[in-house]
Order: C-alpha cells, then sequence, then structure tokens
C-alpha cells in the first residue's frame, strides 16, 4: 500500500468511516480540527499543519470523481459498442481497404480507457466509410427501372390441401358475415377443397366485391379482439420482512418477558428484588373459503356470445376452459383482497349473517385492528400532530429523536410503517427544510440521521394517517398448509358448475410491551412497539344483528346497521362505548330500517337519524355511557355550493374565492362588471342576496347576457367564460 493510501485509510477511520468509504467528504469544522490535529501527530496543528484536512478532503474527492467519471466512460464506451454490434476485441485480419488492424488494439481483457477510445474511434470511421458506400449504391439503384413480374398461376392439388371445416352457408360454420359462401372467395376455398377449381381465375374484383371486402374486413376487426382485458388493478403487496408462520390451525402464542431492577448498592443484608413478569401474545388465525358456481344456461349461453372465439368448446355443457379462465381471475381477485384484509380486516361473526355471503374485510382482523387491540392495554401510544403534507417531516423526525427511548431507537433494524403517503410527505418536507425543490424520491428508504430505521411504506395505510416503530421481526403471517389459498375443489352436477375451497390467514405480534407491576401504570421503557395515536378503520364496518336496539361497539367503532333487521328499529342506546372515542354508523338497508332516537343517551343536534342505505352519523363517547352527535351525512341530499358573500357595493368579484358568489344589500345602485383571475369554460353563480339597491349586471362590456339582469333576493345568474366574456346560460 503505498502512502497516500496509507494515509487515506487513516483519517477515514479516524472519522468513524470504512478505509473503502466512497463518497465524496463533506467535513464540519469539529471533524476538521480533529484530523489537524491526527496529522500533527496529536499535538495542536501549527502552520500548514492547520490546512491538512481541507487539502486532504480536496485530493479525495477529486479522487472520488476521477473513479466516477472513468466508470462513466467506460459505461459510454461498452454501450457505444452494444448499440453498433462492434466485437470489444476483434479478431486480427483485413478490413475492406485491405489493411491489417493496428496493433495497438490489445484484448478486451488488458484494454484501458484510452485504448478502448482509440479502437471506438476506429471502427466508428471504418463504419462512416461503409455507410457512405451504402449511400452511394442507393443512388445509383434509383435510377434502374423497376422489373415487373407477372402473376404467378397456382395450380392446386385438392390431395395437399388441409380440410377446411365449414357448413352449408359459411366457412367454419362461424355464421359470420364475413365467413359467408355468398363471398365468391370463401366460395373458391370450399371448391377449391373439393378439387374443382383452379385459384388462378378466381374473384373479379369489381367495386361491388371490393366494398364487401372492406366492410368484411371491418366486421372481422371489430367482433375479433384478440385478448379479454382484465380490469383487476392490484397494486398492493405484503410486506417482505415479514415472515410467515405455517401449520397453526387456530392460535399462535409469543411469551415476552420484562425484567424490573435488579441491582444495587452493597448492603449487609440479602435484599432481593429479581421481579419479572411473562406477558402473552395469543395470536388468531382466522378460516376463510371461497364459494362460486355456474348455472348450465349460463354455460350455454356462451356459445351464441362473442365469447365463443376465445373458449370455442362446441356444444358440451361444462366449458371446461371457460371455467378454468374464469377462476383464475377470481384467484387473482382473492389474493388482492387477502393483501388488502391482512391489513385492514375486522372480523365478524359469521352467525350474524348465516345465509349471507359476507364482505371480505369481515373475514379477518388485519393488522390494524390487531393494534387497535392492544393500544392503551399493552403499550401507549404517542399524542402526535394530525401527519399533514406540511409538518410531517418535522413531526417525524421529532418524534424519532425525542420521543422514542434512546435505547429503542439505536437499535438495529427498525422498521416505520405508514402509507405511502405519509412517506411522500416526508420526503418532499425534508427536501424542503433544506431549501431543495421538493422533488418525492421514492428510494429515501431510510429516517434522516437513523440509517438503522427504515421505511415500510404501504399502500394499504394510505389515508389513514397511522405510523408505527417496531422491530422487523416483530410482525408476519399465520397459515395452516403453504399454498392452500390457492387450491379450490370444482364439481360437476346437474350440468352447473360449482367450485370451493377454504384456507387460513392470520397476522401474528411478537410483543407490544409491558410492565413489571401489571396494575402500574404503562409507560414507553418497556416498548418495543410504538405509534401514534388516530382514529384508525372507520371505513371498515361490521354488521350487527337483527333489530339491535342497544347495539354494541365493545368489538369495533364502525357499524353497519340494517341489512338483518325484519322490522323497523328504533335506536335508544350504545352498549359498551369509551369515553373520548368516536364511533361510526351507517345504513345498510332500503327496508326495516333503524332510526337513531335523540333522547338522553344519545344526544342529537338536528334531532332523529334514519339510517337508511349510505347514511351516515359519527357520535362522540361521553362520561357516563353517553354519545353526542359529531357529524351526519345523508346520502340522499345533493352537496350545496360554497357560496361566497361579496362585500357591499361590490362590483367585481375573484374567482380565486370560489364559483358563486352571493350579493348584500347595497348602499347605492351598484353595478356588477367582472369576475377577476376567471378560468376559461368554467360556470360562475350570481345570486341576489336583497332587494336594497339590488346589484344589476348589463349586457355588455365583460358579460354577454339575453338582456339586463337585477340580482334581487333569490334571482340567480349563470354564466361561462369563454377567454374574454361571461356568456349567459341561464337565469332564474
Amino acid at each position: 500500500m503505498n502512502k497516500w493510501n496509507l494515509i487515506k485509510a487513516s483519517i477515514l477511520v479516524a472519522l468513524g468511516l470504512k478505509a473503502d468509504h466512497g463518497t465524496k467528504l463533506d467535513l464540519s469544522a469539529e471533524e476538521k480540527t480533529k484530523v489537524n490535529k491526527l496529522a500533527s501527530g496529536g499535538k495542536e496543528p501549527e502552520g500548514d499543519m492547520a490546512k491538512f484536512a481541507d487539502v486532504f478532503a480536496e485530493k479525495f474527492n477529486k479522487e472520488i470523481e476521477a473513479v466516477a467519471d472513468n466508470a462513466n466512460a467506460q459505461k459510454i464506451y461498452e454501450d457505444f459498442l452494444a448499440e453498433h454490434k462492434i466485437d470489444a476485441a476483434p479478431k486480427a485480419g483485413k478490413d475492406d481497404d485491405g489493411n491489417v488492424p493496428d496493433a495497438i488494439v490489445p484484448d478486451t481483457d488488458a484494454k484501458t480507457l484510452t485504448q478502448a477510445m482509440q479502437q471506438l474511434v476506429k471502427t466508428n470511421a471504418s463504419l462512416t466509410k461503409k455507410n457512405q458506400k451504402l449511400a452511394a449504391d442507393n443512388e445509383k439503384l434509383k435510377d434502374l427501372p423497376e422489373e415487373d413480374v407477372p402473376e404467378a398461376i397456382i395450380e392446386v392439388n385438392p390431395n395437399n390441401l388441409k380440410a377446411v371445416k365449414h357448413s352449408k352457408t359459411h366457412l367454419f360454420a362461424s355464421n359470420a358475415s364475413y365467413d359467408s359462401l355468398e363471398r365468391p372467395w370463401n366460395k373458391n376455398v370450399v371448391d377449391a377443397q373439393a378439387g374443382i377449381l383452379k385459384p388462378s381465375a378466381a374473384t373479379t374484383w369489381d367495386k361491388i366485391n371490393i366494398d364487401k371486402l372492406n366492410t368484411d374486413l371491418g366486421a372481422y376487426a371489430r367482433r375479433n379482439s384478440n385478448e379479454i382485458m382484465d380490469l383487476l388493478m392490484d397494486g398492493y403487496d405484503i410486506p417482505e420482512h415479514w415472515s410467515v408462520v405455517s401449520n397453526i390451525q387456530d392460535q399462535y402464542v409469543f411469551t415476552s418477558i420484562v425484567s424490573g431492577q435488579i441491582t444495587q448498592a452493597f448492603k449487609k443484608a440479602f435484599l432481593p428484588k429479581n421481579n419479572q413478569r411473562f406477558i402473552p401474545v395469543v395470536n388468531k388465525i382466522f378460516d376463510k373459503q371461497i364459494d362460486g358456481e355456474w348455472q348450465a344456461s349460463e354455460l350455454k349461453s356462451i356459445e351464441k356470445s362473442w365469447l365463443n372465439m376465445f373458449f370455442n368448446e362446441g356444444s358440451t355443457p361444462y366449458k371446461d376452459s371457460f371455467a378454468k379462465y374464469l377462476i383464475e381471475r377470481l384467484l387473482r381477485q382473492a389474493r388482492k383482497e387477502d393483501k388488502i384484509s391482512i391489513f385492514k380486516g375486522v372480523y365478524s361473526n359469521p352467525d350474524l349473517q348465516p345465509t349471507v355471503a359476507g364482505d371480505y374485510l369481515n373475514s379477518m382482523d388485519g393488522y390494524l385492528k390487531i393494534v387497535s387491540k392492544h393500544i392503551n392495554v399493552d403499550y401507549l401510544p404517542h399524542n402526535l400532530a394530525e401527519l399533514t403534507p406540511i409538518n410531517t417531516y418535522d413531526t417525524i423526525q421529532d418524534w424519532i429523536e425525542n420521543k422514542i427511548p434512546i435505547d429503542f431507537r439505536n437499535m438495529p433494524g427498525l422498521k416505520l410503517t405508514c402509507g405511502n403517503d405519509v412517506h411522500r410527505w416526508y420526503v418532499e418536507g425534508r427536501e424542503t427544510s433544506k431549501g431543495l425543490m421538493p422533488t418525492y424520491k421514492e428510494d429515501s428508504l431510510h429516517v434522516e440521521d437513523f440509517m438503522n430505521i427504515t421505511f415500510d411504506k404501504r399502500p394499504q395505510l394510505e389515508g389513514s394517517g397511522f405510523i408505527a416503530l417496531t422491530l422487523e421481526d416483530n410482525t408476519g403471517l399465520m397459515v395452516d398448509v403453504p399454498g392452500e389459498e390457492s387450491l379450490l375443489v370444482v364439481e360437476k352436477k346437474d350440468r352447473g358448475i360449482r367450485f370451493f375451497g377454504d384456507w387460513k390467514l392470520g397476522v401474528f405480534f411478537k410483543a407490544f410491551g409491558g410492565a413489571v407491576d401489571p396494575t402500574a401504570p404503562l409507560n414507553f421503557d418497556n416498548q418495543i412497539f410504538f405509534s401514534n395515536n388516530v382514529d384508525v378503520l372507520t371505513d371498515v364496518y361490521v354488521p350487527v344483528s337483527a333489530n339491535d336496539a342497544t347495539p354494541s361497539v365493545s368489538e369495533h367503532n364502525a357499524l353497519k346497521i340494517g341489512a338483518n333487521n325484519t322490522s323497523a328499529t328504533d335506536i335508544t342506546k350504545l352498549d359498551d362505548v369509551v369515553e373520548g372515542v368516536t364511533y361510526h354508523l351507517i345504513g345498510d338497508a332500503s327496508t326495516n330500517l333503524s332510526t337513531v332516537k335523540n333522547n338522553a343517551n344519545i344526544i342529537l343536534s338536528d334531532g332523529d337519524f334514519v339510517l337508511a342505505k349510505g347514511n351516515k352519523i359519527s357520535l362522540l363517547a361521553l362520561a357516563g355511557g353517553k354519545v353526542i352527535e359529531f357529524s351526519r351525512t345523508d346520502a340522499s341530499s345533493v352537496p350545496q355550493p360554497t357560496k361566497v358573500v361579496l362585500a357591499a357595493d361590490a362590483t367585481t368579484a375573484d374567482a380565486a374565492d370560489g364559483n358563486y358568489f352571493i350579493t348584500q344589500a347595497n348602499t347605492v345602485a351598484t353595478s356588477f362588471t367582472n369576475i377577476d383571475n376567471a378560468i376559461v369554460n368554467e360556470i360562475y353563480t350570481l345570486e341576489g342576496g336583497s332587494a336594497t339597491n339590488a346589484t344589476t349586471v348589463a349586457s355588455g362590456g365583460n358579460f354577454l347576457l339575453s338582456a339586463s339582469f337585477t340580482a334581487t333576493a333569490g334571482a340567480i345568474l349563470k354564466v361561462k367564460y369563454n377567454g374574454s366574456k361571461f356568456v349567459e346560460i341561464s337565469r332564474a
């Protein structure tokens, strides 16, 4: 090793870097002082030695740049050779001019960058000479007459023809217009097969036949698209770091141990204080199923539909290839549903709807539901600010640096799980904080200054605002028999087909946390799972039993109500509410509706609320088992536009404020003349709010109206902006 390499390795190691560190240095003032002192033998640097760190960094960075430049040049050279299909080490021989290549071009094994570029220049010059010669030849060919080859006369031996199936009226018995034997070219195929025609004098290509052929070509293209587009869009995946445990039939139990203090100052007395506690986490695996069938009439209908071109199996009753195709697509859908439910699933007791097919999201408890069962029971969440594109970077950095215990945040192999949106906000916020353009970089997978913490971004968590930090091996999947989720039994009976399959799936956690004393308040010191405290799974509902006047929210905070009812039902109370939690109810029926009643236990702001299909109400739990209305949504109501109230005597409006404007009482006669910052093709509405000195709009200037408009109370004018004028489209 030469002297420079020895110096370089020593300084890199002293800076806490590897000896083969391969990126440019940007030394802090503290690091420069350390390097200068090291170069001065541990003494305070004097004279030029005070500049040693700067000189070292400059030389090192130039070396890194040179290596990068050489590698880039080599790649350009190799790409050029590949593009032009040039052998990197051609064998010795004569070129087009009869010359032997210069000996300066070596074998590829020993080729330096300079030699490689010499070969490139020489080969490129040769190619240029060849191209010039070819171009000259092409110019000569242009002046030569084009040869005319007479039409060949084809003699047909019917014994050598492959039989083409046909009916009395159509080739291939297709009944398609373009296969009709009324077309002479189709009839010739049948005749030639019978040995009664020579195709040399086949079809007279007059206007009638040409028009028929063009029509047939269009019909064929319309009828015979060569693919069926699958509209299944699956943009989900399963975390790569999750392990999969098999042979689980019911439960999978992990046990963690937490130890209290053990050391103390020496004393004469024997004073044991070895307090420890084992904490089990019981993980449940869930049974899932697929059931499906096709009736005989559904399968038979394929024969006379356009699908027959893909699955033409004749008149067989079962249409096996078609059934196989559909099952393959259904299994893809099943895997997509699995990938969503392992994060967002909320299990619902099947006995509530024993004769109704259930929602896939109710087939198992997923990641978020399991976490919600352990929050404030086995671990404490952090009350962080709601994450937004503006604050995500600062919030996560502060959380990691100041709220996560130091002994945990420095452990190797930590995963910060979040939605794709949160990860994007973090990266853009980080770049903005450094004065850079906020460009999202998907490969920015580490928390800043914490290379041991890797982002685990999940599309299933988008919109939830949930983030969690834990060990990478703390979470995984449970199955019974690997691969059984893709095994289906197909049963053929009475001309119909049934298919069905069973499998098991579950999410497991090894531990969350806990204290030595189970009665002591939770704290962050004994946790290995950390998260923020947000309301999750508000859009995943579970059904309730029929005619339930006091539905329980002990299992989940979002209920769908009504589908099981046999009669109209009044809801007078929610059972098992927890103070501070928000509960969500949605209507799930069109008949036998449930009505949320305004009473001492359910305090509503606008009276009783009928849970018709799609109607939603959110209720916030108070002390004493009561709830109070937080919000409601009527699915049948039409959203009202946001109305911008103009100032008295206003003569213009600003489209930046909205597109619906309402006037008010003016102090003087007022003429409305313009809407500033209008957008082309946007519709704007002006509504009269008062008859006092009512605002008027004249047809002229910026407005093209059928007549002048006076904005008395309730009068409405709608205009559309064409880029220069506001054109009236209606008034009322």
